[in-house]
């Protein structure tokens, strides 16, 4: 059989899972009332992927500082609900 990897959950991967929800909170602000709960969970789906997408080359690839990582949360929140 296959071995089960176990998910490390500590601080830091709960606080990061934090402000991947509150980027998916600023795409709501901007699309509720335009898009039923299918397409709201696809948003989600996706914006998950993209938003560790660029937290991960902006963070890590390119050094940008983002204290308290409000950068991060609400430009990509508000661009990304706009699109």
């Amino acid at each position: 059989g296959k071995d089960l990897h176990k998910i490390e959950v500590t601080i830091k991967t709960l606080i990061l899972g934090d402000f991947g929800a509150a980027a998916a909170m600023i795409s709501f602000g901007a699309l509720l009332g335009k898009c039923n709960l299918q397409q709201l969970f696809f948003l989600v789906f996706w914006e998950m992927f993209f938003w560790g997408l660029n937290e991960s080359l902006g963070a890590g690839s390119f050094k940008a500082t983002d204290m308290g990582g409000s950068m991060f949360v609400h430009a990509f929140g508000a661009y990304y609900g706009l699109a």
